[in-house]
């Protein structure tokens, strides 16, 4: 990748100390773009903010209480809301799923978002998309979550599949019917009440499918929505949940969008691409994307200004917010208790932090992806290798210090049972490389008992893999559900693979019905 093109990834927390009133004044961490040479009289000028948030899954902060958390949100939107008093707030799709809150049964149900819709709700976001891990949610779940939320929701390509038909997403809020439109135009307002007309286009990728989401191809569906709404805006957004890859081809391929606000990856990042600024913010908002525009109507020229803002122990937690996450994580903990769990237990102290980030569990092998794979290698006697998706691990956290019960259920919030197979080591080989190739995404294996030399040969402590030999395996069940990238002939009826136990079955140990309780079982009894 062009180092010109990301500027300012390589500096995604060099701010961490700068006060957040500093920063913006300065202009730290800014990009500007302008899509026009013309002079500009100022007086003509339509000065516009639109806030970006992405992939946030974790309502209160992380890293100890340092980064994150959706009050530290509402503390930097109030504030710029004083210098922008038409500021738009939108989130880039991901945020109803995934967390541990979510999963938690609750009140004869699942949790599954409310939580994330209260809390979005009282920080005042204005606009979503959906991100793919929505679609985590059943289908009268994503309804009710969209009813009950008070922001807009906008969808370019992923429709509702309903009687055998695809239709627009509709739901009930406020006793009134409410369509999710393929775009929307939003009248901005700045100051002085000059108005400019954005557009908004949002493309979803196709995965995480449901039986009930129809997914439309994203780029003949924005090219249909750009084309329908040519006349009528004077600036184009897309608020996207996309690859970086596919973000970037849209660039190219529709260079009337004049900014993408992107969300699927979790690091932030900012690219040009001709006129086009395409931007991301870290997950969990660990930083926030600040947008301002000058739009000169008479000339339809425009200067985009990107200033990345760190959300750290410099910024304040908004009281308000604060207290209704705090009543949440009360809830939560409540329930954890009820199944079992002592959240606050402490497992071991560690001077060294578990890297547990989405960018160092999906591209290496690592202390939490072994720790993991180690306990569950543990679980039955004389097995070869254990290996889990990556993707499982949903936490994108460091975690330091005193490890407790509730960091390992948080890091797993799906949980799921563990499965011994055997297969032979053609199948195994095929399974460990494709896990191999999928560096990057939640299809990146993390292992146990096999190693990799740097000339691409597999080896087990006896010696290389062999194709024709038997192997014991234990695997997340996930793996078996032929859901995984590249891995969809990994199924319970591949005929090399051989299912020997599995959790919640007659002679299977009972840690094994859950990948978390198998994680604590294995620390409490000295491993690490």
């Amino acid at each position: 990748m062009n180092p010109s093109d990301q500027l300012f990834k390589s500096f995604r927390y060099a701010f961490a100390l700068v006060a957040l009133v500093a920063m913006l004044a300065t202009g730290a961490c800014t990009h500007r773009l302008s899509g026009d040479q013309g002079n500009r009289s100022g007086k003509q000028t339509v000065h516009f903010a639109i806030l970006q948030l992405n992939d946030f899954y974790e309502i209160a902060p992380l890293e100890g209480g340092k980064v994150g958390g959706a009050a530290r949100i509402a503390t930097v939107r109030k504030r710029l809301l004083r210098e922008h008093p038409g500021l738009l707030t939108v989130l880039a799709g991901d945020f109803l799923s995934p967390s541990l809150l979510g999963t938690l049964p609750w009140e004869g149900g699942r949790v599954r978002g409310r939580h994330m819709v209260e809390v979005l709700n009282a920080v005042g976001v204005d606009l979503v998309c959906f991100g793919n891990h929505e679609f985590d949610l059943d289908e009268s779940s994503l309804l009710q979550r969209m009813g009950e939320s008070k922001f807009d929701w906008v969808s370019t390509n992923t429709m509702h599949m309903k009687n055998g038909k695809a239709q627009a997403f509709a739901f009930t809020r406020g006793g009134q019917l409410a369509e999710v439109p393929r775009h929307r135009i939003i009248r901005l307002r700045d100051q002085s009440g000059r108005a400019v007309r954005v557009g908004f286009v949002a493309p979803c990728l196709p995965a995480n499918r449901a039986p009930y989401v129809h997914y439309e191809d994203f780029t003949a569906s924005v090219g249909e929505q750009l084309l329908a709404i040519s006349d009528s805006v004077d600036f184009v957004v897309s608020l996207s949940h996309l690859n970086l890859d596919d973000d970037l081809s849209m660039a190219k391929r529709f260079p009337r969008i004049n900014l993408i606000l992107g969300g699927h990856e979790h690091e932030n990042m900012l690219h040009r691409v001709g006129k086009t600024i395409l931007t991301k913010a870290d997950a969990n908002a660990k930083s926030l994307y600040l947008h301002e525009i000058q739009f000169e109507p008479g000339r339809k020229t425009f200067e985009i200004k990107s200033t990345l803002i760190p959300l750290n122990e410099q910024v304040a937690l908004d009281p308000e917010v604060q207290s209704l996450v705090d009543q949440w994580k009360q809830t939560e903990f409540s329930i954890i208790r009820k199944m079992g769990f002592n959240p606050e237990a402490v497992l071991f102290s560690t001077p060294e932090a578990f890297d547990a980030r989405e960018q160092v569990v999906r591209n290496e092998q690592c202390a939490m992806g072994s720790l993991i794979a180690r306990a569950m290698w543990s679980s039955w006697p004389k097995t070869d290798v254990a290996l889990f998706n990556s993707g499982s691990i949903r936490v994108d956290d460091v975690l330091a210090g005193k490890l407790t019960q509730y960091d390992i259920l948080r890091a797993l919030p799906y949980g799921g049972k563990l499965v011994l197979t055997e297969m032979n080591g053609a199948l195994l080989h095929r399974i460990l490389e494709v896990g191999f190739s999928n560096r990057g995404s939640g299809g990146y294996l993390q292992y146990t008992g096999i190693v990799r030399d740097p000339a691409g040969t597999w080896n087990l402590s006896d010696g290389p893999l062999k194709p024709s030999s038997r192997y014991r395996i234990v695997l997340n069940d996930f793996l078996l559900s032929g859901k995984e990238k590249g891995l969809d002939f990994l199924t319970r009826t591949h005929p090399e693979l051989k299912i020997l136990s599995e959790g919640g079955t007659e002679g299977a140990p009972q840690t094994a019905s859950d990948i978390r309780m198998a994680i604590i079982h294995f620390i409490e009894q000295g491993g690490r």
